[in-house]
């Protein structure tokens, strides 16, 4: 019997794991892995971090070959966004990874799976528990500026004025820790994001044609 998995992630400790146990038991019964993503808050508002995740999530899943289905909430619970993926796509198995918990945790914390199946009929749910590890911290960006970069030379400069006409334009989130113009540069494509490092307020040539 074919069956189709719905791995869900969300912690970026564990979506590997997560990624790897979905896989296997689509690969095993001959049917899709699917891995979902699902942001609560629009799409033009994600910090640098909320970005690097997405991005993080998306290397993951290609590296085992499996799609990433990235999904706004706009507004809905995430049980709601999942339940409606996993009828999109035929899902018969849906993955999701919990915090080991204490007896008590269970009884009082709101269950997410509970949720799920009052929405979806006629379909497993496999928690994979993972551990408590301490996540490090990332690092501080401040609020995102909106800036452009101008060619010169070999590289493109950082700049914040009225932008000219071959100006390239996005949103500057600089180090918190540092008073240069050092940071990450984000262009914003549709629904895509390039991140691009400033170091002293330059973007090397190079990394804007390869990222």
């Amino acid at each position: 019997m074919k069956e189709n998995i719905l791995v869900c992630v969300s912690n970026p400790k564990h979506v590997e794991k997560l990624i790897q146990r979905g896989k296997i038991i689509a690969d095993t019964f001959g049917g899709d892995c699917f891995v979902l993503f699902v942001y609560t808050i629009p799409y033009d508002d994600l910090d640098l971090n909320q970005i690097r995740t997405k991005q993080f999530f998306k290397s993951i899943a290609s590296k085992y070959d499996v799609p990433i289905l990235i999904e706004y909430s706009k507004g809905k619970k995430v049980s709601a966004v999942i339940a409606e993926t996993s009828i999109k796509h035929d899902i018969t198995q849906i993955i999701l990874g919990q915090p080991i918990q204490s007896k008590l945790e269970r009884i009082v914390k709101h269950s997410l799976i509970n949720e799920i199946f009052t929405k979806v009929k006629g379909v497993d749910i496999h928690v994979v528990e993972v551990g408590r590890e301490n996540i490090p911290q990332p690092e501080a960006y401040d609020r995102g500026l909106h800036a452009h970069l101008l060619q010169k030379n070999n590289n493109y400069e950082l700049a914040f004025d009225t932008p000219c006409e071959n100006a390239i334009k996005g949103i500057f989130f600089k180090q918190s820790s540092t008073d240069f113009l050092n940071g990450f540069f984000v262009i914003h494509q549709g629904e895509e994001h390039k991140v691009l490092k400033v170091s002293n307020g330059v973007v090397e040539a190079g990394a804007l044609s390869s990222s």
